[in-house]
């Protein structure tokens, strides 16, 4: 298991921290999201899937997210 902590725009509410979780465990990926910090911390396969892959599912959501 990979390790990457993504900044991520955009979140204002616990709704965004919800909905940013949801949709990196749909890809399988396993996220501590933080509002206060703006942060993701995520865990996932790297055999699997990719950092790209990961901003990718959480873009599809309208929110922004790089590598921090």
């Amino acid at each position: 298991m990979a390790e990457v902590v993504l900044n991520v725009k955009n979140m204002s509410c616990q709704h965004c921290v919800m909905t940013i979780k949801r949709a990196l465990e749909k890809i399988g990926a396993k996220a501590e999201v933080s509002l206060k910090e703006k942060k993701a911390v995520v865990e996932y396969d790297e055999s699997k899937l990719t950092v790209e892959d990961l901003i990718s599912a959480i873009a599809k959501f309208g929110y922004e997210a790089e590598v921090a």
